[in-house]
C-alpha cells in the first residue's frame, strides 16, 4: 500500500489544525508501531494528533475525508514497516526543496519517532531496551538537535551526500528498532499509554 503524496498529507494535517508537519507525524506513528500493537498504536496516534488539534466533534465530522486520508496513511506506514523488501521510506520534503528544509524534516521525524517509542514503552512500564535500539534512539535525539541553519550552500554535493547517508541511517535504524521491539510488543498490554501531549 502506497503512502498518500506528501503535499496531500500536509494539507490534511493543516485542515485538521494538527500542529505537526508530515515528518513528525510519520515519526510518531512509526515509533508507536514499533513499540505497541498496531490496534493500540492507531488509536493513540489519532488521539495524539486530534488532541493537539483541539477540534470540536462537529468540526471533525466536517473533515471526514481528511480523517480517512490519515487512516490510509496509517495503513501505509504499517505496511512499510513490515515490508519484506525493506521498502520503508521517510516522508520528507522532496529533493527539489531546499536542503535546510529537508534537514529540518529529518530532525522532526526523529523527534516524533523517539516520542512515539517513549509512549509505547511507558505503557509497558518502561522495560529496558536492547542496547542497539537504545543507541539508535540516542542518535535520533542528536539528529533531532541538528540545526538546519548550519547547512551551507544548498547545492554543495558533499552536504547533499551527507544528508542522504544520514537519512538512510535513520531509515535502517527505524527498521532495526521495529525488529528488536516487535517480539515484545506482540505480547504487550494494549492498555492506553501515558497522557503525554504532542510537543
Amino acid at each position: 500500500m502506497s503512502r498518500p503524496p506528501f503535499d496531500d498529507l500536509s494539507d490534511a494535517l493543516a485542515r485538521l489544525d494538527v500542529p505537526l508537519g508530515v515528518p513528525e507525524a510519520q515519526g510518531l506513528v512509526c515509533g508507536l508501531l514499533c513499540s505497541r500493537p498496531a490496534s493500540s498504536a492507531k488509536s493513540r496516534w489519532f488521539s495524539e494528533l486530534l488532541d493537539a488539534a483541539a477540534l470540536v466533534p462537529e468540526a471533525l465530522a466536517e473533515r471526514a475525508a481528511d480523517l480517512r486520508r490519515l487512516d490510509h496513511w496509517f495503513a501505509a506506514e504499517l505496511a512499510g514497516l513490515n515490508d519484506a523488501e525493506l521498502d520503508f521510506e521517510l516522508a520528507l520534503p522532496d529533493d527539489e526543496r531546499p536542503l535546510g528544509e529537508r534537514v529540518a524534516g529529518r530532525g522532526e521525524f526523529c523527534a516524533g519517532f523517539v516520542y512515539g517509542v517513549g509512549i509505547g514503552l511507558s505503557a509497558r512500564g518502561d522495560p529496558p531496551l536492547p542496547s542497539d535500539a537504545r543507541e539508535l534512539l540516542d542518535d535520533f535525539m542528536a539528529i533531532d538537535g541538528t540545526d538546519a541553519r548550519s547547512v551551507g550552500v544548498e547545492d554543495e554535493s558533499g552536504e547533499e551526500e551527507a544528508f542522504v547517508e544520514l537519512v538512510e541511517y535513520v531509515r535502517m535504524g527505524v527498521l532495526l528498532v521495529n525488529e528488536e521491539l516487535k517480539p515484545v510488543s506482540a505480547t504487550s498490554s494494549t492498555a492506553p499509554g501515558a497522557d503525554a501531549a504532542v510537543h
